[in-house]
C-alpha cells in the first residue's frame, strides 16, 4: 500500500510506463499525479470502500515524434486492496480483484462483440490496467480505470425522498428506471452470447471466482442468516392478515436459509446470465440531461460478478434501492422497463424471458435480495454507521457479531425496513410453496 502521495505517484507512473499505457515509453514516460488529501498534503486523497481503497488523479504522457501516439491527458481512478490483512481475507480481496480484471479484460469485450449491429449495450468504465499478483506482493495489486466523471457520469443526485437515513439509500422512480434499463442491457448480452458461442461463454463463466461461499458456508456463519432473517418476519406474526398461514412460505424459506440461498445462487438454465452481484446505488453512475433528469446509467464495480438467475440482481437491486411506495406501486413498471431493455439488445432469433417467467425467477431468488439487504440496511439507517468490517488484525469478532451489533444499534427502524421487504415477498407470491428440486420449476 502506497500511503504517501509521492510514493503512489512514482510507483504508478513506473507501472503505467512499463505497460505502455497511452503510448508511454521510457523516452515518453507516463506521469500519474494523485489528487491531494486536503487535510494532509503529503497524502493522496483516498476513499475507503468495503472491498478496496480508491484514489483518483491525472495521467499525462508527453507528445513525441510524428509516428508516436499523441500526447495524453486523462483522469484516472485507481483501486488498491485494503491494508488490513484480516479484511482482505474476509472479503476475499484476491478473488474480487481477479473477477474485476477478468470482467474488464475478457468478459465485457466478448459480450459487446456479440451485440447486434447498431445496438447499444450498457455504459461501462474504460479499463486501463490491472494486476493481481496476490500473496506477499499484494501491495502492488491495482486496477486502473478512466475516471467516469470525464465521460459525464456522476453518482446519483437529487434522487432522495428525504435527507439522510434510509432515504439516502433509495432512488426515485426515474433513477430506478434508468438503472434497471442498463441492467437489462447487461443481462441481455448474456442471452445472446451463450446461444451464439456457448463454448467460449462457458469458458468465461468458468473463470469467475466465488467470493461469498467457502467450506464453512455463506458470509454469515453458524446459521446466522436464519436468525437474522426472522427480524423481518416477527412483526408480521402479530398481524391478522398474516396469521392464517401466509407466513408459512417465508418461514419455510428461511428455516434452511443457508441451503436455500445456496440453491438460489446455483445457476439454472435456460435463464442464467452473468450477474453483477452487487447492483446498487453506490455502484451505479448517472448521466443527466439539460433538465437534470437521469438519461443513462453506467455499471461499475464488477468484483461480485457471478453466473446465475437474473432474479439475483433484480431482487437485490429493487429491495435495496426502491422504497416501499415504489415497490408496492411501480414494481411491475420497473420489471417492464427491464424486459424491454433486454429485448432491445437481442437479435431476432434470441428470446427473452416473459413477464411470467421473470416473476418465477424472482419467486425462487428473492432470498438473495433479502439476505443481502441484511448487510445493507444499517448503512441505510445511519448517516455515519460503523463499518460492517471495521476490524483490525487483532479483532476476534466475526462478521455475524458485527452485523448483529449494527442491526441492534437501530433495531426499530431496521426491523421496519426488513418487515416491509418480507411483506412484499409474501404479497407477491415469492415465498409460496418454497422448495427446490434440481432444475425443476413449479
Amino acid at each position: 500500500m502506497n500511503t504517501s502521495r509521492e510514493s503512489l505517484k512514482q510507483w504508478l507512473s513506473d507501472v503505467l510506463t512499463a505497460d505502455g499505457a497511452y503510448g508511454a515509453t521510457a523516452d515518453r514516460p507516463a506521469t500519474f499525479d494523485p489528487d491531494r488529501d486536503p487535510r494532509h498534503a503529503s497524502r493522496p486523497k483516498q476513499t475507503q470502500r468495503l472491498s478496496s481503497v480508491v484514489a483518483s488523479g491525472r495521467l499525462t504522457v508527453p507528445a513525441g515524434g510524428s509516428r508516436d501516439p499523441p500526447a495524453a491527458d486523462v483522469r484516472l481512478t485507481v483501486k488498491l486492496k485494503p491494508p488490513v490483512e484480516l479484511l482482505r481475507t474476509v472479503l476475499k480481496s484476491d478473488r474480487q480483484f481477479h473477477n474485476e480484471i477478468h470482467v474488464y479484460q475478457n468478459v465485457l469485450p466478448f459480450l459487446t462483440e456479440h451485440l447486434p449491429e447498431g445496438t447499444r449495450g450498457p455504459a461501462l468504465p474504460v479499463f486501463v490496467y490491472g494486476r493481481n499478483e496476490c500473496g506477499a506482493r499484494w501491495p502492488e495489486d491495482v486496477i486502473v480505470l478512466v475516471d467516469p466523471r470525464g465521460q459525464g457520469y456522476t453518482p446519483a443526485r437529487g434522487s432522495e425522498h428525504g435527507s439522510g437515513g434510509a432515504a439516502s439509500a433509495h432512488m426515485d422512480y426515474n433513477h430506478l428506471a434508468v438503472a434497471i434499463a442498463a441492467l437489462g442491457r447487461f443481462h441481455g448480452m448474456s442471452f445472446t452470447t451463450k446461444q451464439k458461442n456457448p463454448v467460449a461463454f462457458r469458458k468465461l463463466v468458468g473463470n469467475l471466482r466465488e467470493i461469498q461461499w467457502d467450506e464453512d458456508g455463506w458470509l454469515v456463519k453458524g446459521n446466522g442468516l436464519k436468525s437474522l432473517s426472522m427480524r423481518g418476519a416477527r412483526p408480521l406474526m402479530d398481524q391478522d392478515k398474516y396469521r392464517d398461514g401466509k407466513l408459512k412460505g417465508f418461514l419455510t424459506m428461511i428455516r434452511e436459509a443457508d441451503r436455500n440461498l445456496k440453491l438460489a445462487m446455483t445457476p439454472k438454465e435456460p435463464f442464467a446470465v452473468i450477474c453483477h452481484g452487487d447492483y446498487c446505488k453506490p455502484n451505479i453512475l448517472f448521466e443527466y440531461d439539460e433538465a437534470g433528469q437521469p438519461k443513462d446509467a453506467m455499471i461499475t464495480e464488477f468484483t461480485a460478478v457471478r453466473y446465475g438467475s437474473p432474479g439475483l440482481d433484480l431482487s437485490y437491486f429493487l429491495y435495496k434501492n426502491a422504497d416501499k411506495d415504489v415497490q408496492n406501486n411501480r414494481w411491475e413498471d420497473l420489471l417492464a422497463v427491464y424486459l424491454e431493455s433486454v429485448v432491445a439488445v437481442l437479435p431476432a432469433d434470441v428470446k427473452a424471458p416473459t413477464t411470467e417467467q421473470l416473476h418465477r425467477e424472482l419467486r425462487f431468488h428473492a432470498l438473495y435480495g433479502y439476505a443481502h439487504l441484511l448487510f445493507a440496511v444499517p448503512n441505510m439507517i445511519n448517516d455515519n454507521p460503523r463499518g460492517l468490517l471495521d476490524i483490525d488484525n487483532d479483532d476476534e469478532k466475526t462478521v455475524e457479531d458485527l452485523l448483529v451489533a449494527r442491526i441492534d444499534a437501530a433495531d426499530e427502524k431496521i426491523t421496519e425496513i426488513l418487515s416491509e421487504t418480507v411483506r412484499h415477498i409474501i404479497d407477491h407470491g415469492y415465498a409460496e410453496q418454497y422448495e427446490f428440486s434440481g432444475n425443476s420449476r413449479l
